[in-house]
């Protein structure tokens, strides 16, 4: 059927509305790029924190054997800590799949029985070295267990990202990881004693791209690991904040329910 006006026929598109089709495509072109640029920076930060205390073991492994001061068993024991820390980094590459539908809104975790302090635990172990290279030194305030239930990757990536914020950024000084816990909740605290983070700053340091520290600080980075955190935190029920330490220092706080429901299949 064709108008009477101007004979064009209505079984085609307008120049008008063929441009608000290239309009769309093209924001969802543009969206689809944004999406991908994202979880390249978020793989490359989250493959690339692990490796700190990998090297770390190796190097001690290496200073060891060619110095003669390690036994057999000695480097039985470094190559066991390596070979740990080779399956949590392979278990982390596996937990980006999903952490890369953060951006598409279709992440999803899998809760399930496990004990935050044995987590904790291991963890802070994994960094002792790098800590120490820096300085610094990790202490915990912690009961012996505290189970509940939660998607123990994500866990790991949460107290991963905030114990080497810490050692990154806090100067040298001590780290303490702090766990309580209640029948319903449970809190984790990282402190450490650098120079702290503006008020101003302390929204915008959960946003995707943002630094902890200005761009003009020597350390470097994505500025992705907090964005990270804020989204496993927030998949899980709780919620974070930063605050200044009483004596100097940043406390990051996250507060998690002690059970996580588990999604529908």
């Amino acid at each position: 059927m064709k108008t009477e006006e101007t004979g064009r026929s209505d079984a085609h598109p307008s120049s008008d509305a063929r441009l608000v089709i290239l309009q769309r495509q093209n924001a969802e072109l543009a969206e689809a790029v944004a999406a991908r640029d994202t979880f390249i920076a978020v793989a490359a930060h989250e493959l690339r924190n692990p490796m700190t205390p990998m090297l770390g073991q190796v190097e001690l492994l290496l200073s060891g054997v060619q110095s003669g001061r390690y036994s057999p068993e000695q480097i039985t024991v470094r190559l066991e800590r390596v070979r740990g820390l080779l399956n949590h980094y392979i278990n982390r590459a596996v937990v980006l799949l999903d952490v890369s539908r953060i951006t598409s809104g279709k992440l999803r975790l899998s809760p399930a029985p496990c004990d935050l302090a044995v987590v904790l635990t291991a963890v802070v172990e994994t960094f002792a070295d790098a800590a120490r290279h820096s300085g610094s030194r990790i202490d915990t305030d912690l009961p012996t267990s505290l189970p509940g239930t939660w998607d123990q990757l994500a866990l790991e990536q949460i107290i991963d990202n905030l114990v080497s914020n810490a050692i990154k950024y806090g100067a040298s000084q001590p780290i303490m990881a702090r766990l309580t816990g209640s029948d319903g909740a449970v809190h984790l605290q990282v402190c450490d004693g650098g120079p702290g983070i503006p008020a101003d700053n302390r929204i915008r340091i959960f946003e995707r791209f943002e630094r902890v520290v200005g761009t003009s600080d020597r350390h470097s980075g994505f500025g992705v690991g907090l964005w990270v955190v804020r989204q496993l935190v927030e998949a899980m029920g709780g919620t974070i904040a930063v605050e200044d330490a009483q004596d100097g220092g940043t406390i990051f706080n996250v507060f998690l329910p002690r059970h996580v429901a588990v999604s529908p299949s």
